[in-house]
């Protein structure tokens, strides 16, 4: 059987001149290329009280672990009323 050939994936966000958020991945092909394609993905954002904000990436992601600490899932993707 013939092995997955790994690729590198980053996720951008670009914004449209109207504010709208367009996602974009843009994954490494094994001859060194790479791709950049606009994406439409499902998103459940949580709360904007539990976000990360710091200067760099790591240290928003840091922010976040604690913001997010003692929570479930169901607690920061509550389910919608209908």
């Amino acid at each position: 059987m013939a092995e997955f050939i790994v690729q590198k994936v980053d996720w951008y966000q670009l914004r449209a001149p109207d504010g709208q958020a367009l996602l974009v991945m843009v994954a490494s092909l094994p001859n060194g290329f790479c791709t950049a394609t606009p994406c439409e993905v499902a998103i459940t954002h949580g709360d904007h009280s539990l976000i990360g904000l710091a200067p760099s990436a790591e240290d928003a992601l840091a922010e976040l672990q604690k913001n997010l600490e003692g929570k479930t899932r169901a607690d920061i993707f509550p389910p919608k009323d209908h």
